[in-house]
């Protein structure tokens, strides 16, 4: 069984009114997929077959044709790669296939909908892996390592919040870059059994109008705050996380002055240089916006160092 079908397999078991909101159903392997091969020491012959990979996964990509896998053996592919509906990149092992910005102006992978990638690294490049809209799909990342990108790990266009957009991110690391781990614009989001740390902004950071899951994850040593994420129009849970040792807080909710619902429980929020939690409301709007936030008792907090949770505290909109 595959490491995708296992945390399915998790995630059916779960509370069904979560399942029903925001995971399911995430993308199975299963069906006739096609398989082109790719090795980057293949010389002589090459036609995507075992016994004659291609050497490099552009090429492999050219010749994808509708729901076809890419398997890529351990190597380290300088390239920039579009990968199209319904293709599957997956390493041999992701410590050791590592795809590498060829142009570090443009992002190293850019995603459309149906495409998966797994069991890669990903060094470099504008973005790590940028994510676009697309027409119907969910886009799923399993088990990467996303590290040293200029700008976000993975940044994520706007798109619809129905299941059919949905964005997965799984049991991957995401580190080192030279903005937030990972940025998304209004969309659905599920990031799960993931590590997002040493980013050089903040770890995750998610717009308004969003609806994302967010469970299991360690969060740390960001130079800004763990985890931000806006009020307004969302529904969203923050749930088993280990959020810690961030720069600023731990976790920052923003309100514009729009109703929305953020559920906060049973996470693990320690030693964070500002608050635990702050909340903060554009100042042209009052006090009653953050009814929608609800940070239940069974959180744990210890040693924030300007305390667990904030009042509202006013600010410009920035």
């Amino acid at each position: 069984m595959n490491k995708l079908e296992t945390i399915q397999k998790k995630e059916i078991a779960g509370a069904a009114l979560l399942l029903a909101i925001f995971i399911l159903p995430i993308i199975s392997l299963a069906g006739s997929y096609e398989e082109i091969f790719v090795n980057d020491n293949a010389s002589g012959k090459q036609d995507g077959s075992y016994s004659h990979p291609y050497s490099t996964i552009s090429k492999a990509i050219k010749e994808a044709e509708g729901k076809t896998k890419i398997i890529v053996k351990s190597g380290t592919y300088k390239e920039n790669i579009i990968v199209p509906s319904k293709v599957k990149i997956i390493g041999k092992d992701k410590r050791k296939t590592i795809i590498k910005a060829k142009d570090s102006s443009k992002p190293v992978v850019i995603l459309k909908n149906k495409a998966e990638i797994m069991k890669v690294t990903i060094n470099g490049g504008r973005y790590g892996v940028k994510i676009k809209d697309g027409k119907k799909g969910e886009i799923t990342i399993v088990d990467c390592h996303i590290k040293k990108a200029k700008r976000d790990g993975i940044n994520i266009d706007r798109g619809e919040k129905d299941s059919q957009r949905k964005v997965n991110i799984i049991d991957s690391k995401i580190y080192e870059n030279g903005k937030s781990g990972i940025y998304s614009q209004r969309r659905r989001l599920v990031i799960m059994d993931s590590e997002i740390f040493d980013n050089k902004l903040d770890g995750i950071d998610i717009e308004e109008s969003s609806k994302a899951y967010i469970s299991k994850n360690k969060i740390y040593k960001n130079n800004g705050v763990g985890i931000k994420i806006r009020l307004d129009n969302a529904n969203s849970t923050i749930r088993k996380n280990g959020i810690f040792k961030n720069e600023k807080d731990g976790i920052e909710v923003r309100s514009g002055g729009h109703k929305g619902e953020i559920t906060i429980k049973k996470n693990d929020i320690v030693k964070n240089e500002r608050f635990g939690i702050v909340k903060l409301l554009n100042k042209n709007y009052g006090n009653t916006n953050f009814s929608g936030l609800a940070v239940e008792n069974n959180n744990n907090f210890w040693k924030n160092d300007d305390g667990n949770i904030s009042g509202i505290i006013k600010i410009f909109k920035r």
